[in-house]
């Protein structure tokens, strides 16, 4: 059995991991072809700090929320350290891949949407994703004491995890749609309808599948409220939020916006969730 890892140890450890996974994203991303123009961003802090600055900030709160909630959720976890550590980033890593191809064309360099945008936003999104999918295998492992698998009670069945990926994917559908078409929510929607369409659709089928394979580490909470909260908000609302905040930080005016459809996002989210569950268990008491 490993030897209980002391808070000393976490501590520093966890801040050379998110120094490293920072330094690690802002190197690869400068290998990438400057085809942004810097003088573009025309935020208060970046005007402040500069660029640079803001950028490197950006990616330690972001990173610093990934360390957190392994720390938090995964030393609770019955799950083998590098399980654990797996299933966080994959889920934080498709996060911002799926996430990048949000058709905002205004914050690419790019005048349209097509193929030079989705493979632009690709390799962007990627520099983000590769470092958080480290960094969470490496805080796992060395910050984290191996559990043991154990066959789970309270998994969720095959038509369970179908019923949730459907319904957050048709909630997510119908209040983005509600917000491109009533315009509370910016949106190329006007211009590249079918795109926008197409990744609303596909983002919710990620959010679906990211609470499913978040799931495993949490399932011991069964409380139809608190579990989804830890999952949905705590965890991904929370980063995904962070995420979307960039925007905001490097130009004026939309952190505000940004911050609303985000919250919009997470709160639906976790509605459908909640919902699904109380299902569940409707139908299995009924059956019982």
């Amino acid at each position: 059995m490993d030897k209980k890892i002391g808070l000393k140890r976490i501590i520093i450890s966890n801040m050379l991991i998110v120094l490293g996974a920072s330094i690690l994203a802002i190197v690869i991303k400068s290998t990438l072809p400057a085809d942004v123009n810097v003088e573009d961003f025309d935020s208060t802090l970046v005007k402040l700090i500069g660029f640079p600055a803001v950028a490197t900030l950006y990616f330690i709160v972001l990173y610093s929320h990934c360390v957190m909630v392994i720390q938090y959720f995964g030393k609770k976890s019955k799950l083998s350290k590098l399980q654990i550590g797996f299933r966080f980033g994959v889920v934080f890593a498709l996060i911002y891949i799926f996430g990048m191809q949000e058709v905002v064309v205004e914050a690419s360099p790019f005048d349209e949407w097509g193929f030079s945008f989705v493979k632009y936003q690709f390799f962007i999104g990627i520099t983000d994703a590769l470092p958080a999918f480290l960094l969470c295998m490496a805080s796992s492992y060395f910050t984290l004491n191996d559990g043991f698998s154990i066959k789970q009670k309270h998994l969720l069945s095959i038509m369970d995890k179908i019923n949730i990926v459907i319904f957050v994917t048709l909630t997510f559908l119908i209040q983005r749609a509600i917000g491109y078409e009533i315009g509370f929510v910016d949106s190329n929607i006007s211009t590249f309808p079918v795109p926008t369409y197409l990744w609303t659709i596909i983002f919710g089928i990620i959010l679906g599948l990211s609470y499913l394979y978040l799931y495993p580490i949490f399932s011991k909470e069964q409380d139809i409220f608190i579990l989804p909260f830890k999952i949905v908000v705590l965890t991904i609302g929370v980063n995904w939020i962070v995420f979307n905040s960039f925007i905001g930080l490097i130009f004026d005016g939309v952190m505000v916006q940004m911050l609303f459809r985000t919250g919009i996002d997470i709160l639906v989210f976790y509605l459908s969730v909640v919902i699904v569950h109380m299902w569940i268990v409707k139908v299995k008491n009924s059956t019982t």
